[in-house]
């Protein structure tokens, strides 16, 4: 019992840890500081995304449209740059813009329309998917100039990649959004009990909107670190992304019910997420078999999550009798 209970405080810990280990016997090469290195550019898109599901999670909803944004945007800053002349600075803006209003889109349908999050994130996912590959014909946008590379070139004191450094700065923010403002008090609150919510004043709709906006904005900075990674507008750069960072934020203890989680677990998730790809990779496994361990790793996450959510109802049940 002391074992399970040290496990479910610290349990994430413990696993990134192990498969640290784990990797580092099967090939030294991954527990190296080039390794170590290109684990932080392979998470920084990640980290940045997962705080944006963490918004919409909190409020007992999702975001399925994540990898979509991350792929349209790649491709339209590409061809604000190379095809309309715009300059990188305000491409970028442009891109981060786009994806602020389309989480707006999905905030708004979901709390006034009360179109569930799982088919709304999941309907617009298809759709921008579509709309990517018409716009640039199936095709890679090319010619993408140096200055839209940078984040992605450049170390910071020789060690610390910029993608890295903006993905840490997302977090710090998210964190203070979190625990130190009302809005984030209110997340909180809207995905514990949003009938309790209401009837203390507090507009859900409004802080339900405000959750999947943000998330937009955020996921757009994620595309164009995306895009500065690969350096060239591929119209699939984001697929998959949203069920791997899904599955790393409940692993980190973010319910799928709402109102529980913090973005420093969520973190920790990512990392292990990170580390698993990584591992995989340096181990020789191919594409197909990372995808069934991820598959499972999802799986896993969202059984523990259940579990823990019975738990509470039987505790609950109890306290009622």
């Amino acid at each position: 019992m002391a074992f399970l209970k040290l496990f479910r405080k610290y349990g994430v810990f413990i696993i990134l840890i192990a498969l640290i280990i784990v990797f580092t016997i099967i090939n030294p090469v991954f527990f190296s500081v080039n390794n170590a290195i290109n684990l932080s550019k392979q998470v920084a898109i990640m980290g940045i995304m997962s705080v944006g599901m963490t918004l919409t999670l909190l409020t007992g909803g999702l975001d399925l449209s994540m990898g979509s944004i991350v792929s349209f945007e790649c491709v339209t800053v590409s061809m604000y740059v190379t095809q309309m002349g715009i300059p990188a600075p305000l491409a970028m803006l442009m891109g981060i813009i786009s994806g602020t209003i389309i989480g707006l889109i999905n905030g708004i349908l979901i709390a006034k329309v009360k179109v569930p999050a799982l088919i709304m994130t999941l309907g617009m996912q298809i759709f921008l998917s579509g709309l990517t590959f018409t716009i640039c014909g199936g095709l890679p946008v090319y010619g993408v100039p140096a200055s839209l590379k940078f984040i992605a070139q450049k170390n910071l004191f020789g060690v610390l990649p910029l993608s890295a450094l903006i993905m840490v700065v997302v977090l710090l923010i998210g964190a203070f959004i979190l625990n130190k403002t009302y809005f984030g008090r209110y997340l909180y609150a809207v995905g514990s009990n949003e009938e309790a919510t209401k009837l203390s004043g507090i507009n859900t709709d409004k802080i339900r909107i405000l959750a999947y906006t943000l998330c937009g904005a955020i996921v757009g900075i994620a595309g164009v670190v995306m895009l500065a990674r690969v350096g060239s507008g591929q119209p699939a750069a984001g697929e998959g992304y949203e069920t791997d960072v899904l599955a790393a934020c409940v692993l980190g203890g973010i319910s799928l019910k709402g109102g529980k989680g913090h973005v420093g677990k969520a973190f920790i998730g990512i990392l292990i997420m990170g580390v698993l790809s990584n591992g995989m990779s340096i181990a020789g496994m191919g594409d197909f078999q990372q995808r069934m361990v991820k598959g499972l790793v999802l799986i896993l996450a969202v059984v523990i999550d259940c579990m823990q959510y019975v738990k509470v109802r039987k505790k609950v049940k109890e306290i009622t009798k």
